[in-house]
C-alpha cells in the first residue's frame, strides 16, 4: 500500500491509497469486466444486507442525506435569487456558471454516495466527509457525462434505447470509485459485468428502482449499499459482514 502508484499495474482503492497488482480485485489474467466466473449473488441477500448496515450506520446516513437535502436547496434557493434579481447578458451568463456548479455538485455527491456504500462494504463506517472527497471525481464526471450523453441519444429510440443505456452502465461509477479506472474503462467494465449477469442484475435493478419510487427516493441509502454489495460479490470479492 502506498500514498502513490509504484509503477504499472499499482492500482487505486475508493479509499484514495495504491496497491499493488497481485492486491488488485480484479480476476487474475484480465480486467474485472464480467466479474469473476461463478460468483453469485441472491438480491434478497443483498438488499437484506443493505437495510442491516443501513440500520448499523443510520445516525451517519441520517447526516449524509440531510447534507444532500442541505446543499440542493441552498443551490436552489441562491439559483431562484439570481434568476429573479439580474437579467440581461449577465443574467444568462450567471445562469450558465450556476448550471455548471449545479452539475459539478451533483456528480460530487453522487460519487460520494458510492464512496460511502463502497466503504461499508469494506467494513468501515460512512463518514459524512466522503461526499466531499475529489479522488477519482474527473474520470467520474467524464463517464457520467458520456453516460449521460448516451441516455439522451437512447431516448430516440422510443425510450427503449436510454433504459437499456441505464441498465448496462448501472455499476460504472462503483468501478470508477472503487478502482480508479478512467471513465471509459468503467462504463466498459461495467456493461461486461451485466453482460455476464443479465438475469441477476435485471432482478436486482427493477426491485431496487421499485422500492425508490414507492419510497419517494428514501430507500436510496439501502438500495446504494445493496449495490455495492452485488457489484463487490459478482466481482468475486469478500463482502465485510
Amino acid at each position: 500500500m502506498s500514498d502513490q502508484s509504484q509503477g504499472p499495474g499499482w492500482w487505486q482503492a475508493s479509499d484514495g491509497k495504491w496497491y499493488p497488482p497481485e492486491q488488485s480485485p480484479a480476476p487474475a489474467g484480465g480486467p474485472a469486466g464480467g466479474g469473476t466466473p461463478g460468483a453469485t449473488v441472491e438480491v434478497g441477500a443483498a438488499l437484506g444486507y443493505g437495510w442491516n448496515k443501513f440500520v448499523q450506520y443510520l445516525g451517519q446516513i441520517i447526516i449524509i442525506v440531510l447534507i444532500i437535502l442541505g446543499v440542493n436547496i441552498a443551490f436552489q434557493v441562491i439559483s431562484n435569487v439570481v434568476a429573479g434579481g439580474i437579467g440581461g447578458t449577465v443574467g444568462i451568463i450567471f445562469s450558465l456558471l450556476l448550471t455548471i456548479v449545479g452539475l459539478f455538485i451533483s456528480f460530487l455527491l453522487a460519487a460520494g454516495v458510492i464512496r460511502a456504500a463502497l466503504a461499508i462494504t469494506r467494513g468501515e463506517t460512512p463518514e459524512p466527509a466522503m461526499l466531499f472527497q475529489t479522488d477519482n471525481l474527473g474520470p467520474y464526471i467524464i463517464g457520467s457525462l458520456l453516460v449521460s450523453l448516451a441516455i439522451f441519444i437512447g431516448f430516440f429510440a422510443l425510450c427503449i434505447g436510454a433504459l437499456i443505456v441505464m441498465f448496462f452502465t448501472y455499476f460504472y461509477g462503483f468501478y470508477i470509485i472503487d478502482r480508479g479506472v478512467d471513465g471509459v474503462t468503467g462504463i466498459k467494465e461495467s456493461f461486461n459485468l451485466v453482460k455476464d449477469n443479465v438475469g441477476t442484475v435485471l432482478v436486482y435493478v427493477i426491485v431496487a428502482t421499485v422500492l425508490n419510487v414507492i419510497t419517494c427516493g428514501l430507500a436510496f441509502g439501502v438500495t446504494y449499499i445493496a449495490g455495492a454489495y452485488v457489484y463487490r460479490t459478482l466481482n468475486g470479492e469478500t463482502v465485510a459482514a
